[in-house]
């Protein structure tokens, strides 16, 4: 049985910190950060290029916009990893306005003098005027686009780390849901174990008294089932032929209750036989067929077990000729039927069918129509 807590230490349901993503992939995101803003750059230069009228040459408007973006390129990590640390989350959008209002003033400053600075250095920008002129004139006349620019970072990291968060937490519950999936398997599969056990041990016991051999026999066949079911049931599912065998060991001992009075035949397309299914499948439908179709019936009855394929679907039918189903709304189900159902439900969803009917010619049948998987990673 799954541990829920321990699976939530191991696997919380929740996302790491993303600025540990962001220092794992630091190579990466300082690629995309140089890539990103002389991308920009090239397209202010193309932008001034292309308008009619004189302009610098195209080598001088580049440099000039590269000088302009090189504070943008240094300063973006640094502003990520601030807009990751004051997230503007419900219970803290107080903390993390007053700590963007901070940034942004540093940015307009810092990065605003960093602009200028740059500039200037260009030998063919260069006026009369200081370094320290040129920074501090770059701060008030870049105010609004700095505002832009650190607004646009801030918001796409939050946006990025929340998007990041939310795959994780998807894939987090996909996880934990199919856990929980095995984990319904495990014990509706357990639950026919029991079931089948005290049935088969009812069927030998009437042949204690009556044929004790026979009864010692079946006995040792009892037990080979056993060990087959208890293998079988922590798999969850097994391939076709494997259940067959186990069918054949379980129909052994109840031709040996019945007598002539009960024939199993089988018709299985050979290309099925490693076909996936659900271990313990076919014993409870075949036990049914005989407690409720044959036992009842005054002759000798047939239960036929087939498999066919359809596309990429297999057909699975359990058939008997016996006294068939009461009326539709009086049609017994007990754990077998119930457990059989339900395990179909939680492995297959809406790509299984499943129906018990009455065909004309009379008797029960059992129809289940399953996804094919033959090679156990399910593709046909």
């Amino acid at each position: 049985m799954i541990s829920l807590a321990s699976e939530r230490a191991e696997q919380p349901v929740g996302a790491a910190p993303f600025g540990s993503k962001l220092r794992g992939r630091a190579w990466i995101w300082i690629a995309g950060n140089i890539a990103f803003w002389t991308a920009i750059a090239v397209l202010f230069t193309v932008q001034v290029t292309v308008r009619p009228g004189a302009h610098p040459p195209p080598a001088r408007l580049l440099a000039y916009e590269l000088a302009s973006f090189v504070p943008c390129m240094l300063l973006a990590p640094a502003i990520a990893i601030f807009a990751l640390r004051f997230r503007f989350r419900a219970t803290q959008i107080g903390r993390a306005a007053v700590a963007h209002a901070l940034g942004l003033v540093t940015f307009m400053v810092v990065g605003g003098a960093m602009m200028g600075a740059f500039e200037w250095l260009l030998p063919w920008e260069r006026s009369g005027a200081g370094i320290a002129s040129a920074a501090g004139r770059a701060i008030i006349s870049y105010v609004a686009s700095d505002v832009l620019i650190y607004t646009l970072i801030v918001a796409t990291a939050q946006a990025f780390a929340y998007a990041r968060e939310a795959q994780e937490r998807s894939v987090a519950a996909a996880r934990l849901q199919g856990q929980l999936a095995e984990a319904r398997l495990h014990v509706l599969t357990s639950q026919l174990q029991p079931h089948f056990l005290f049935n088969t041990l009812h069927a030998i016991s009437a042949l204690v008294r009556e044929s004790p051999i026979e009864a010692e026999r079946l006995l040792v066949r009892l037990s080979e089932l056993l060990r087959h079911a208890l293998r079988s049931g922590m798999q969850g599912e097994t391939s076709l032929v494997e259940e067959l065998s186990f069918l054949e060991k379980y129909v052994e001992i109840q031709e040996a209750r019945f007598g002539p009075r009960l024939r199993v035949t089988f018709e299985i397309e050979p290309p099925l036989f490693d076909a996936t299914v659900p271990s313990l499948l076919l014993q409870p439908l075949v036990e049914n067929a005989i407690r409720h179709g044959i036992a009842r019936r005054p002759g000798p009855g047939t239960v036929q077990v087939s498999a066919r394929r359809e596309g990429e679907r297999v057909r699975i039918t359990v058939a008997d000729d016996g006294v068939g189903l009461p009326a539709p709304d009086r049609i017994p189900e007990g754990i077998g039927l119930r457990t059989t159902r339900a395990r179909l439900r939680q492995l297959y969803g809406d790509e299984h069918q499943f129906a018990l009917t009455s065909p004309p010619a009379g008797g029960t049948l059992c129809t289940m129509v399953l996804p094919l998987r033959l090679d156990g990673n399910g593709s046909a």
